[in-house]
């Protein structure tokens, strides 16, 4: 799935000059923590058989993501490249009911405090996830 608009123009406008793109202060310990999220089991808090499905759909989402930025963030170190990584995973959970969704959201947030950024930087306003 190819990266939305929100936080491609954003990466472009990054990218391009028209914005200082914000280098990420990468560190083993940053990495590791990721590789920590990536391999906790996710959505196990959601009660009965509609958590369960929840978490057949939406946990290999969040572990996509993951395994991206994991693979990625050595050659891409910048809050740019990270929100354009974003975008498929934010589109594809976003028309979730609140409570999926909300999830969904703690763990972006998670990776948002893992890698040091304060936020998305509007780049989700289109879905209307606002930080």
């Amino acid at each position: 799935m190819a990266a939305g608009l929100g936080a491609t123009a954003l990466a472009h406008q990054m990218l391009t000059g028209s914005a200082t793109p914000a280098l990420l202060a990468l560190d083993s310990e940053r990495l590791g923590r990721l590789r920590a999220l990536r391999a906790e089991p996710k959505f196990i808090d959601a009660p009965g058989a509609l958590g369960a499905e929840e978490r057949r759909r939406l946990e290999p989402l969040i572990n996509e993501l993951l395994d991206r930025l994991i693979a990625g963030l050595g050659d891409h170190p910048n809050e740019a490249w990270v929100l354009a990584q974003m975008e498929p995973t934010v589109e594809a959970f976003h028309l979730e009911d609140t409570e999926a969704r909300e999830r969904c959201l703690h763990y972006i947030d998670a990776m948002f405090r893992i890698l040091g950024m304060p936020d998305d930087r509007g780049a989700f306003r289109k879905y209307m996830i606002f930080w």
